[in-house]
C-alpha cells in the first residue's frame, strides 16, 4: 500500500471516530442540538486533517521503544488538548467549564479509539508480513533439498 494510500485511509478513519465521538457526546449531552451542516462538517474535517498531522509526534527514524511510545502518547494527547479543545471552543462547540470537561474526555476517548483501529490494522499488516516471511522461509528449505 502506497504512503498516500496509507495517510488517506488513516484520514478517513479519525474523521470517522471524530463523527462517532461527535454523535455520542450530542447523543448524552445535548441530543436537542441542532447543527448547521456544512458548516459542522468543513470543521470536523479540519478536525480529522489536525488530528491526523499531529501524528507526526510518532515519526522516528529509528523503531521505537516503548518507552518513546509512551511518551510520544503522552505528548500526542496533550497535543491534541492543547490545540482542539481552544479551537472547538472558537467554532462554539463547548461554552463553559463541565463542557470542557466533557469534550476533554471525548477527545481523550477519540484518542483511545484510534490506537484501537491503529493497533488492529498494524497486527493485521503484521501478520501479513509474517505469513510472507514463513512462505519464503519455507521456500529456500524446499529449494535447499
Amino acid at each position: 500500500m502506497g504512503i498516500v494510500t496509507r495517510w488517506i485511509r488513516r484520514y478517513v478513519t479519525v474523521y470517522g471516530i471524530i463523527m462517532l465521538c461527535t454523535f455520542l457526546m450530542c447523543l448524552l449531552f445535548n441530543p436537542a442540538a441542532e447543527l448547521p451542516v456544512v458548516t459542522f462538517f468543513g470543521r470536523i474535517m479540519m478536525f480529522a486533517l489536525i488530528a491526523l498531522l499531529s501524528l507526526s509526534v510518532y515519526s522516528s527514524r529509528d523503531e521505537l521503544t516503548v518507552k518513546a511510545w509512551w511518551v510520544r502518547t503522552l505528548l500526542h494527547l496533550l497535543l491534541l488538548e492543547a490545540v482542539l479543545l481552544p479551537l472547538a471552543h472558537f467554532w462554539g462547540f463547548w461554552q463553559g467549564g463541565r463542557d470542557i470537561l466533557i469534550y476533554a474526555l471525548f477527545i481523550l476517548l477519540a484518542k483511545a479509539l484510534w490506537h484501537l483501529v491503529d493497533y488492529s490494522l498494524n497486527a493485521r499488516t503484521a501478520a501479513q508480513i509474517n505469513e510472507r516471511i514463513r512462505k519464503k522461509r519455507l521456500e529456500r528449505r524446499t529449494g535447499e533439498e
